[in-house]
């Protein structure tokens, strides 16, 4: 009798051991995860509080804004004008003329006072040779525009990316119209993860 009383204190001695064993590693592995989780929040904080600092010392991701245009005489200038308003610090306007048969270019030429200019282009991508190039260097934001045989808008865009300066570009059609600060909030994801590549925005009648 008594042995069997020995086994059953040993089992259940065994049993508390197992018990505060796998206790132990439960919480060690819940002390582990909380480091983790917490580091990875601390981290996302201070990223935060550093795009804060970031965007309130006015550095931002320089982008090139590129505006197809097609026989549009009547609301390209009112388009780049308002793209020269935007609240930004480091961006350029460039505006492709695809082939227009109307006086697009013209229009913009005698608005901004541009100049013709021999600048060369980076060919990554296909598209329609250019005929001419302009630029104003009057203004505060740089501002090209590039005349080009006609090939659609596709071609344009691909005429716009170039010629940008700047690795990330904004397309937008020529009677389109930016809010103020929409660059600024456009950006704002770039800065917060490296892996975001293309960002979009919403579409509303300028009226709202």
């Amino acid at each position: 009798m008594m042995d069997g009383f020995l086994d059953s204190v040993k089992v259940f001695l065994d049993f508390v051991n197992l018990f505060f064993i796998l206790y132990l590693i439960g919480y060690s592995t819940f002390m582990f995860l909380s480091v983790v989780v917490g580091s990875s929040s601390l981290y996302q904080a201070r990223r935060q509080r550093k795009l804060k600092n970031i965007l309130e010392k006015n550095y931002y991701v320089p982008v090139s804004i590129i505006v197809p245009a097609h026989n549009e005489s009547l609301t390209v200038v009112d388009t780049v004008r308002s793209l020269l308003e935007l609240d930004y610090t480091s961006y350029e306007i460039v505006v492709v003329d695809d082939g227009s048969t109307d006086q697009t270019s013209q229009t913009l030429i005698e608005a901004f006072h541009m100049y013709p200019i021999h600048r060369p282009i980076r060919r990554q991508v296909k598209c329609q040779p250019e005929e001419f190039i302009y630029t104003a260097l009057d203004q505060k934001v740089a501002l090209t525009l590039v005349r080009k045989k006609n090939g659609g808008k596709a071609d344009a865009l691909n005429m716009g990316i170039n010629i940008a300066q700047y690795p990330y570009f904004i397309c937008i059609d020529a009677d389109s119209v930016l809010q103020y600060d929409s660059l600024r909030e456009i950006v704002r994801p770039v800065l917060e993860d490296d892996n975001v590549i293309a960002v979009g925005g919403s579409v509303r009648p300028a009226t709202e």
